[in-house]
């Protein structure tokens, strides 16, 4: 049973994300992830109208006029959700990280079904925590909201190899995936590499630079919620530049890939982040 916060803030999410996509979004997800191939439909005959480029010529030998080759969209495009639900993304001034992932998770998802595309979501840590198969609906819609607002993950860790040899093992064809994560791991596995060349993957950072603001002048021992090691954190260092680095580096190892990362950033106008950077692929795709 969901009591009635949660109820509320579901639906708060789902109303607000609604209003997002039909407004900002919707367009951009058609030009950026529609059509993603065309498959034979059938052949007819050429008429002036048409661009002679498509004309069948082993038909037009046959029949002695011109013919062409039509083709459809393939319109079924699977959309994953990859979301790290690790501890550290429990963090968040404005809100908790894992609740910023809900809203975008459910604004891809409310895109994707407008667009008659199927929905999956995964969620991991240092294991798979959850996996939901793609679906579409709107009841897919709220499951997906619902099961990242109470996840409850069972890992200690963050492992990025666990979610993407699942994913090259279960999805066989080319999938749109998005990477929610807050980006807090040493480097990405041979298994993303792998999984980039099968499948589309637009990786999404969500970050809270107010972790990088300093509480203490100097030095402070510190204990990791992952590793539970403890270690010290330097606080002399200038917060703004470490934060910096930090983007610059994990845009370095996206890139050369041929990744381009959208970063969130945890505030309270977020969703404007999304559209932005919806936008930034948009006009990418266009050059």
């Amino acid at each position: 049973m969901l009591n009635e916060e949660l109820l509320k803030k579901i639906r708060l999410i789902e109303l607000n994300v609604k209003k997002k996509v039909e407004n900002y979004l919707q367009g951009s997800y058609n030009t950026l992830f529609k059509g993603q191939g065309l498959e034979f439909q059938e052949v007819r005959e050429y008429t002036r109208n048409d661009d002679a480029r498509l004309i069948d010529w082993n038909v037009t030998a046959r029949m002695n006029k011109p013919y062409i080759k039509l083709y459809r969209e393939e319109r079924e495009l699977t959309v994953m959700v990859i979301a790290d639900v690790s501890p550290s993304t429990i963090y968040g001034r404005s809100y908790g990280i894992r609740e910023v992932m809900a809203t975008i998770a459910a604004a891809i998802t409310f895109s994707a079904i407008k667009n008659s595309d199927k929905v999956g979501l995964l969620l991991f840590s240092d294991k798979i925590e959850q996996y939901i198969p793609p679906r579409r609906g709107r009841n897919h819609l709220l499951t997906v909201i619902r099961t990242l607002l109470t996840a409850k993950p069972e890992g200690k860790n963050t492992d990025t190899d666990i979610p993407f040899k699942f994913l090259n093992k279960v999805m066989k064809r080319k999938t749109l995936t998005f990477f929610l994560s807050d980006m807090l791991f040493n480097k990405l596995p041979e298994s993303f590499v792998v999984a980039a060349s099968k499948h589309e993957i637009v990786p999404v950072g969500i970050t809270d630079p107010s972790s990088y603001l300093p509480f203490a002048d100097g030095a402070v021992s510190t204990l990791d919620p992952e590793t539970g090691r403890k270690e010290l954190l330097d606080f002399s260092t200038s917060s703004e530049n470490v934060f910096e680095k930090f983007i610059y580096q994990k845009n370095l190892e996206f890139q050369r890939l041929g990744v381009k990362p959208l970063w969130i950033e945890n505030r309270e106008n977020f969703m404007d982040d999304l559209v932005n950077g919806f936008r930034k692929l948009q006009r990418g795709r266009r050059r």
